[in-house]
């Protein structure tokens, strides 16, 4: 039987200490707010275009890795305008690093303004990750999908909206 040596012992000794490094919470009552640019792409069957916009989002944590997020996005293109409104409920996974993951589920309402004069609600997913930068700011890329069941333009043709989107931006993370 052969003994393993100190470099393998070492290594087992290094990941079971990193493994038990305690997990970075949010507090409860913190909070997040934040600007992004975002791509967002409206359905085919929407007479509205794919344009670059901007948004806002604010976030608390009334549990330790569960928050309560609202975002709203503006976009447009060709007169026509694209504004879509989040309440999301996101985990955030926690981490060990600057690094953190979080996933959303929620409700979206869209507004389509200028040519297009139309509403329409739905339910929408993200996924997304955190970096941080010291102990306020961090930077944040995520993506979301929106599925809206009743459509704004439902017809024969069109019984429901996909609308996607990809933002990125920077937040200030308060109380954390």
């Amino acid at each position: 039987m052969t003994l393993p040596s100190f470099r393998s012992v070492y290594q087992i000794g290094n990941l079971s200490s990193t493994a038990a490094l305690p997990a970075r919470a949010q507090k409860r009552g913190s909070f997040e707010i934040g600007g992004f640019a975002a791509y967002v792409n409206a359905d085919n069957s929407l007479p509205v275009g794919n344009a670059l916009g901007f948004g806002g989002r604010v976030g608390v944590n009334p549990f330790t890795f569960l928050a309560i997020e609202v975002d709203i996005a503006h976009a447009s293109k060709n007169g026509a305008g694209y504004r879509p409104l989040h309440v999301w409920l996101v985990y955030d996974v926690p981490s060990t690093s600057r690094a953190e993951v979080f996933a959303g589920l929620g409700f979206v309402r869209n507004t389509y303004t200028g040519t297009y004069e139309a509403k329409d609600n739905g339910v929408s997913g993200q996924v997304g990750v955190r970096q941080r930068f010291g102990k306020v700011l961090a930077a944040r890329l995520d993506g979301h999908v929106d599925f809206m069941p009743s459509s704004a333009n439902k017809s024969y043709l069109v019984s429901y909206n996909g609308n996607w989107g990809i933002g990125i931006g920077v937040s200030a993370l308060l109380n954390r």
